[in-house]
């Protein structure tokens, strides 16, 4: 044992052994300074100064979602009531053709197509709906087309005679024909107007008042102007004057669409300016002159009244969505057993 053990003892002394290392230093230490003054932050420490903002161009402002391209509910709701009144007139005007007397038999025709007419705009709309504007720029048409057929029947009643049972007079199937026919070319005016243009409805609310502002003016210079029966002045002017207005103003909105501020106080320009020409009529006091040249002043004083609001508030925009809802809608559909159902709501 003892042999082995010294022969294994010469075996380690005969290995190369490692050379010895020192022990590692431990790092110099550095002396403290001087601590801050009370309150202050060591140094190193504390706020920072923030680099410079990174160059950037202007910020664009956020876009407005796109117009909806199809028309709104507000729309088909005066397409529909428009349809209901066009649909009434059409059994009148086929009563007035037939000489139908019996009362019973004379309702039959105007029910029938006053509900025939908006189910029929109902189906066209559910089978290619109608683009933003066309429904009520149909509307429209319509609308003003049947006012200038009665403004017709009701300027040949005055040349006429202006009495009933004039043998001058149209019949009443004439007069009705008219309206039918006059409605009907406004309608498609109308409809052709809005495939065109695809007008705002605030556009249409502003032809809508053309109409109103000329035979208003075209009335009052009319009944004023004339030296004869002042009737007969009105009659004319007034229908020359509601024609003006709706080519004028029709011309104006394929540039301008005011708001419904701005037609608010127009048609407020429109009253005002009227009354505030009334004080003429005091110089007539033991006056031989005609007071009725008074009107003239009356008229003129209202076209200037519409054109200081309309220069007033031509940039005045309307609150909220610039689309309008009726407090009261109807839609008619049909009740999948071949006949009909109105379904009817309102926001009170």
């Amino acid at each position: 044992t003892r042999v082995r053990s010294s022969a294994a003892s010469d075996v380690y002394k005969r290995q190369p052994q490692p050379y010895p290392q020192p022990y590692p230093q431990p790092y110099p230490q550095q002396p403290y300074g001087a601590p801050p003054p009370y309150g202050q932050p060591p140094p190193g420490y504390g706020p920072q100064p923030m680099p410079a903002p990174y160059p950037m161009g202007p910020v664009p402002p956020p876009s407005m979602p796109p117009p909806n391209r199809y028309r709104s509910p507000g729309e088909m709701a005066y397409l529909y009531g428009v349809g209901i009144a066009y649909g009434v007139g059409t059994g009148i005007w086929i009563d007035s053709l037939a000489s139908v007397s019996d009362p019973g038999l004379a309702l039959i025709a105007p029910l029938a197509l006053g509900a025939a007419v908006p189910i029929g705009f109902y189906a066209w709309d559910y089978n290619a709906e109608f683009e933003r504007g066309v429904a009520s720029s149909l509307a429209t048409g319509l609308l003003l087309g049947g006012i200038e057929g009665i403004a017709i029947g009701g300027l040949q009643w005055q040349f006429t005679g202006g009495e009933a049972g004039s043998t001058n007079q149209w019949h009443f199937s004439t007069q009705t024909s008219i309206t039918f026919l006059t409605a009907t070319a406004g309608g498609l005016g109308g409809y052709a107007f809005g495939e065109w243009l695809h007008p705002d409805p605030r556009s249409l609310g502003f032809v809508a008042s053309g109409a109103g502002w000329g035979a208003i003016t075209g009335v009052l210079f009319g009944a004023g102007v004339v030296g004869g029966d002042w009737k007969d002045g009105s009659a004319v002017w007034g229908f020359a004057g509601y024609n003006a207005g709706i080519l004028a103003t029709g011309v104006i909105s394929t540039v301008y669409t005011p708001s419904w501020q701005t037609l608010k106080y127009m048609w407020i320009g429109d009253v005002i300016g009227t009354l505030a020409t009334t004080p003429v009529y005091l110089f007539y006091i033991g006056s031989s002159s005609d007071p009725r040249h008074g009107l003239i002043v009356n008229s003129l004083g209202g076209l200037v009244g519409i054109g200081a609001a309309a220069a007033l508030t031509a940039n005045m925009t309307d609150s909220g969505t610039s689309s309008w809802s009726p407090p009261f809608q109807f839609a008619v559909a049909p009740d999948g057993r071949g006949g009909a159902q109105l379904s009817a709501f309102g926001q009170f």
